[in-house]
């Protein structure tokens, strides 16, 4: 097989492996892009969602917890107002509170209330709270205290009892009657609940904090930071929530020990107090899913597509391996191969056409055979031709009876051990046949002359080679059997005829068939000379080897004479 033909074999199998290749991974890629798309958007919307959940959910315990204290200390208030309406003019109702054990009943009851107070407008009045109190507390109840006698309901800073060890805001209400401020229900509440739950909401890769609008951390998840209470106000979701308290998630980088990291973040305002929930979470881990999620899809989408692949190689193979069966036996036959057939067993397209080429080759097989069989005879009939024409010039002199028969069948032994193709051998017998075709055109009398010849007559038979090549060249299929003819009496050092050639001008064919005819020349009796011993035949004829014969083709002859493909019947021989 050529390197041609073997850059062509594969590439039925690698179109037909890539067009299936094409259809089953084209979809499944867009399909696997799109999806992943669609599932990444989806974990991560699930991921943001949780988060924001989480703080708002965080942020709404707050809310709930303060409302539900400012409703309790309403209730109060309203208590007192009802008091001092049953009471007598002269009887203080705050008073009346202390007296009646009205306050100890509320904080004894609830272990979050942690201080309360029920004060008219001079001061005076109950009061339940713990000894030792930090000036900050203190002093944020004054402030309380301060701004609910003005109407107001107030919800204070943040503060952390350090005796109680938990967080607290102070809670204070205004005690009206008849639009008139008489006096204020305040309380210290524990947030000890709520720092629970942020505790509680930050375990593992999340992070939970409480901050304020100075950005400064009220409440961690994190015990040490929460007893740090650092000041996050560089982190870029606490500086927008800083900028504008609206609910927000987002990513950015979080640097802490000098390393930083990429964190996905939500912060939910609280509202009242100004307070903000911060929950976070390493955005490599909130999108951990997300990896593994398409980590999944490619591992299984590799999985499909190797699948789809050797589905592809077997399908494309098994297409591809038979039409390339046809198209080898194809190149069989135009080598000139007829015999060959095509064993495909498929019930298919592919098996009609390997039947259909199978009748097909037998057809040309036995078309073919007809023909050689036609070429043959036409062959031998040729060549008989030749021999009955060759036959009849020889027999035109009684003394040449043969002769052609013979330089032919010496040429042939001298070309081959020339080494000559087999087209080359089949012209040069042709035309050793025929080299003395011309003289048909000499006349009887001086073929048949029993001596020798005048220089006139000799001049005429001089011209016997270009008869022949003349009569023979109106035949366009003798065309390359002339050479020989025509120069077979031409002289390897030149002064022969018809035309002086000399060396190597000389055709090959001719150069042998003047050995042929003058080794049968010599080994025959003629009117002029009597056959000579074919050893002094040899010798005389080697010895013009570079004068009248080409030395190669000398050599040649005496290798065929010595091998035995060269052999005369008589040592001496007549006409017949």
């Amino acid at each position: 097989m050529s390197s041609d033909e073997a850059r062509r074999g594969p590439r039925l199998l690698w179109t037909l492996l890539g067009a299936l290749i094409l259809v089953g991974l084209l979809p499944l890629v867009v399909s696997h892009y799109f999806l992943i798309g669609i599932n990444r958007d989806s974990l991560e919307t699930l991921e943001r969602k949780y988060l924001t959940r989480s703080a708002v959910g965080i942020a709404g315990d707050i809310q709930n917890l303060l409302g539900s204290y400012v409703q309790q200390m309403l209730k109060v208030a309203g208590g007192i107002r009802v008091n001092r309406s049953a009471l007598p003019g002269s009887q203080d109702p705050f008073t009346y509170a202390a007296q009646s054990g009205l306050i100890t009943n509320y904080t004894s009851s609830d272990p979050d209330l942690l201080a309360l107070r029920l004060l008219n407008r001079s001061g005076m009045g109950a009061e339940a709270k713990p000894a030792e109190l930090s000036p900050e507390i203190n002093k944020e109840m004054e402030l309380a205290f301060a701004a609910a006698l003005r109407g107001q309901q107030y919800t204070g800073k943040f503060q952390f009892a350090a005796n109680l060890n938990q967080p607290a805001v102070v809670v204070a209400v205004p005690v009206t009657d008849g639009g008139t401020v008489i006096g204020v229900v305040e309380a210290l509440v524990s947030l000890r609940r709520i720092s629970d739950r942020i505790r509680e909401e930050g375990r593992g890769d999340v992070t939970a904090f409480l901050v304020d609008r100075d950005g400064r951390v009220l409440i961690h998840s994190e015990p040490v930071i929460n007893v740090q209470r650092p000041d996050y106000s560089g982190l870029k979701i606490v500086e927008e929530y800083m900028k504008q308290p609206l609910r927000l998630t987002e990513s950015y980088d979080e640097t802490t020990g000098g390393q930083t990291r990429r964190m996905l973040g939500t912060v939910a305002p609280i509202g009242r107090p100004d307070w903000g929930v911060v929950v976070q979470k390493p955005e490599a881990e909130a999108y951990a899913s997300v990896s593994k999620m398409v980590t999944a899809t490619i591992e299984w989408g590799s999985i499909a597509l190797a699948l789809a692949i050797l589905a592809a190689i077997f399908f494309a193979t098994g297409i591809a391996r038979p039409i390339r069966q046809l198209a080898d036996r194809t190149r069989e036959i135009a080598a000139g191969n007829y015999q060959q057939r095509v064993a495909v067993k498929a019930h298919n397209e592919i098996g009609d056409l390997a039947e259909n080429f199978n009748v097909m080759s037998s057809a040309i097989e036995q078309s073919i055979e007809k023909l050689k069989k036609a070429a043959n005879e036409n062959h031998q009939l040729f060549i008989n031709s030749v021999r009955m024409l060759a036959a009849a010039i020889d027999a035109k002199d009684p003394y040449t009876r043969g002769h052609s028969e013979r330089v032919a069948r010496y040429s042939i032994g001298i070309g081959k051990h020339l080494q000559l193709s087999p087209e080359l051998m089949r012209n040069l017998r042709i035309s050793a046949l025929l080299h003395d075709v011309g003289k048909i055109g000499i006349d009887d009398r001086i073929l048949r002359k029993p001596g020798a010849l005048s220089e006139d007559e000799f001049e005429v038979m001089k011209g016997h080679p270009a008869k022949g090549a003349a009569i023979m060249s109106g035949v366009a299929q003798l065309i390359d059997i002339i050479p020989g003819m025509k120069y077979h009496h031409e002289k390897w050092a030149g002064g022969g005829y018809p035309e002086g050639l000399r060396e190597n001008e000389i055709p090959l064919q001719a150069r042998i068939v003047a050995i042929a005819d003058t080794f049968d020349a010599m080994t025959t009796n003629r009117p002029y000379q009597k056959a000579m011993e074919l050893k002094y035949v040899v010798e005389k004829i080697q010895s013009f080897a570079g004068t009248r014969f080409d030395p190669a083709v000398v050599a040649a002859f005496a290798s065929a004479v010595e091998s035995g493909d060269i052999q005369i019947e008589d040592q001496i021989r007549g006409a017949a």
